[in-house]
């Protein structure tokens, strides 16, 4: 069986001018957000055998964050930046690696790629977590429809 945890980067901050899309950070309530999942993650002792990331700074901030965490290697994607469902897909089967994977993106991207693979009708918001599985053991096997939620994480995070 294979597990993938798929996870919204945490909240960035607002867009300004001078300042690409592309090199927004994690903002103060996005760093607590991430590290509030990677903290319920390894309380439980979930471990990833690959992490698979957009190449943007939120993402990659993200990553940064659940590795403290989760200690897994990073593989990150320019191409997975703003990008939509069949390219996530594409990547999973191409590269993944391992039993458990952690893929971090964006929206809209993400929440049609679980939409996807699951036939539910979700929207991630930042930093919530969809655990997925497959009845599959290698990842070139996935496809539309294939997985099952096994659970949803949110985070908890009040921020001033």
């Amino acid at each position: 069986m294979l597990k993938l945890f798929v996870l919204r980067h945490g909240k960035a901050v607002r867009p300004k001018s001078g300042l690409s899309d592309f090199d927004r950070r994690l903002n103060r309530k996005g760093v607590a957000q991430v590290n509030q999942v990677g903290y319920i993650l390894r309380s439980e002792s979930t471990t990833f055998d690959q992490v698979i990331a957009s190449g943007a700074l939120r993402t990659r901030e993200t990553a940064s964050i659940m590795r403290h965490f989760i200690h897994s290697p990073v593989l990150y994607d320019d191409d997975l930046y703003l990008t939509s469902a069949s390219t996530i897909l594409s990547t999973i089967t191409k590269v993944g690696n391992g039993k458990n994977i952690l893929y971090v993106g964006h929206n809209n991207g993400i929440s049609d790629f679980v939409n996807l693979m699951t036939g539910e009708n979700l929207l991630l918001s930042t930093s919530m977590l969809v655990e997925i599985s497959f009845n599959f053991d290698n990842w070139q096997m996935i496809s539309a429809g294939t997985g099952n939620i096994e659970r949803i994480l949110e985070p908890d995070v009040c921020s001033f």
